[in-house]
């Protein structure tokens, strides 16, 4: 199946003058999203469903099976950015069914630049890993490689190069997959690790986070528990590295509540997110096996087998009660001076809003809440929309932006609304000088993601904003140019 290249058809809403904005370049259908109850695609713990490597961009996403709407497939898409050879092109893995109606089942999907191998991560809810990988050089020479599922191997329960661990422990009751690549800067040698992969073991309000790295050629390792629950369990923003290799992390935590003999909803039971709590945050400087709280000190090593725990010191940046309005992962992203900017919401005054938190380059920590009118003049009013479990946004700061720009990329709350909205604060204005740059008053059914590789040159991209946008009936990339932003 070749997915269809249409003209942008996004129209932008002008507010009053602006000193920026945004353009569309170019908007690709991928495919229609699945008409389930819970979304499969559009997550914001989806890390990644976009990816830009060696002028190629892949996405990973679900379809229905073509006879049977009940059940899915895992499907993966490529372009070309540039050449001859620009249309998409996907397929999907009809070996493999996916029939939760649940939306912690996301695709993510992580590149090793080394092997140009592609690796999958899916359909995960407390259950055995599923976990494919292909064989290397599909994305290092992708113009000589035919884009079909015979690229891949089966499915697999654990990590090749882990086959001495033991499943039912590392492999078990399995939510969240995360990759990311890792910078040439975290790295000694050129044979080192370049892929990351993150994901938690147990269940909501119970259960720890686990770092894996992929050496090219040869498999995974484990890194550790770098996350510990007792009797809670961490929601990760995100994770990112900063320009020196440093690698960020930041989290809510949410208590567990024992809900044994019920009848536990697949999207949120007793453990909702009324029991979140807490913004907290650590760092590592050596890919994760050590980490570090926010004055310096070392909290964690898991080379003893030393995780992060919920009394580590000095993890707790800002104390948010139980009931405060906090959600679980938002968004978080590093800028290129290597500032923390963390997005999640409160209702700590009474009204749920959205906040921004970060990190300055000298340790010191914000918190502020996005304006709302007349203060700040959107179209879709979007400041004012956010509720306690409402669709959840991203914070994007582009590399080469040269106002030190941060964006905030956020998606209507308000009832039965796909509005969507981009906010830009700058550096120079503390980050609190808010303004729409972009708006539309429909296109996103659900949760905006991105395309963190093509907005870096360093990595090989094009300074172009590709968004992974849930129009309520297909799936779309949305390319912007944020050149001059």
């Amino acid at each position: 199946m070749r997915a269809v290249r249409l003209l942008a058809t996004f129209a932008i809403l002008v507010v009053g003058v602006r000193a920026a904005s945004l353009r569309v370049i170019e908007t690709t259908t991928l495919g229609e999203d699945p008409q389930t109850v819970n979304h499969l695609n559009g997550e914001s713990f989806q890390q990644d469903a976009l990816v830009t490597f060696n002028g190629y961009q892949y996405a990973a996403f679900y379809v229905n099976d073509a006879a049977n709407a009940s059940v899915r497939h895992p499907s993966l898409a490529r372009g070309a950015l540039k050449g001859q050879k620009t249309g998409w092109e996907s397929f999907s893995f009809t070996d493999y069914n996916q029939t939760e109606d649940d939306g912690h089942d996301i695709i993510s999907l992580g590149i090793s630049r080394g092997d140009g191998t592609l690796h999958i991560g899916f359909d995960q809810h407390d259950n055995d890993l599923n976990y494919r990988i292909s064989r290397t050089g599909v994305a290092t020479d992708p113009e000589s490689t035919e884009w079909s599922p015979s690229l891949f191997g089966p499915v697999l329960d654990h990590l090749p190069g882990l086959e001495s661990l033991d499943k039912s422990v590392y492999f078990i009751n399995v939510t969240y997959p995360r990759f990311l690549a890792i910078p040439q800067s975290a790295n000694t040698t050129p044979n080192d690790a370049d892929l990351i992969l993150e994901l938690r073991v147990g269940r909501s309000g119970l259960g720890d986070d686990w770092l894996y790295k992929y050496t090219p050629n040869k498999g995974w390792t484990q890194i550790g528990r770098y996350l510990e629950g007792v009797n809670n369990n961490a929601y990760i923003n995100g994770i990112d590295f900063d320009f020196r290799g440093n690698r960020h992390a930041t989290w809510t935590y949410r208590d567990f509540v024992n809900d044994t003999g019920q009848d536990v909803a697949v999207q949120a039971g007793p453990n909702g997110p009324e029991n979140n709590h807490d913004m907290d945050f650590a760092y590592s400087i050596d890919l994760g096996k050590t980490w570090l709280n926010n004055w310096n000190q070392t909290i964690a090593n898991l080379t003893t087998q030393q995780p992060i725990v919920p009394v580590s010191a000095g993890i707790t940046i800002f104390s948010i009660p139980k009931y405060g309005g906090i959600l679980n992962q938002e968004a978080q992203t590093v800028d290129s001076e290597g500032r923390v900017h963390v997005l999640n919401r409160e209702n700590t005054t009474g009204t749920e809003r959205w906040y921004h938190y970060w990190r300055s380059t000298t340790a010191h920590w914000t918190r502020t809440p996005l304006p709302l009118a007349p203060e700040l003049v959107t179209a879709n009013n979007i400041t004012g929309t956010p509720t306690v479990i409402g669709k959840r946004g991203k914070l994007v700061a582009p590399p080469n932006s040269p106002h030190h720009s941060l964006l905030a990329i956020l998606p209507s709350n308000a009832p039965n609304s796909t509005a969507l909205s981009i906010l830009r604060s700058t550096a120079a204005g503390h980050f609190r000088d808010w303004e729409a740059v972009w708006e539309v008053p429909s296109g996103c059914g659900w949760e905006p993601l991105f395309d963190r590789y093509r907005l870096d040159t360093r990595a090989g991209g094009d300074e172009v904003l590709s968004l992974f946008l849930v129009n309520g009936t297909s799936i779309q990339v949305v390319d912007l140019d944020v050149s001059g932003v």
